[in-house]
């Protein structure tokens, strides 16, 4: 079994080592000289692209907030209401 998303957790069954997938590119994880177990695997994709959705949703509730903001400090500084 090789490789296939980011975020897999593979450990050696001799000395321990543990390794974070980070860049996919195939292939078999090898240390001392033996294949490496899987032990968690990576973040399913559909996941990933929810929670990037999420984030640019609150980005962007953010972004009118702060424009909401702005336009309430302009107008309470043209009425010379001090903030």
């Amino acid at each position: 079994m090789g490789v296939r998303e980011k975020g897999e957790i593979w450990k050696c069954r001799v000395c321990g080592n543990e390794v974070k997938v980070t860049e996919v590119g195939g292939g078999t994880l090898v240390c001392c000289n033996k294949s490496m177990e899987l032990i968690r695997e990576g973040e399913p994709k559909e996941e990933k692209e929810e929670i990037e959705l999420e984030e640019n949703e609150e980005e962007e509730n953010w972004g009118d907030l702060k424009e909401e903001t702005e336009e309430k400090n302009i107008e309470d500084v043209e009425k010379g209401v001090a903030g």
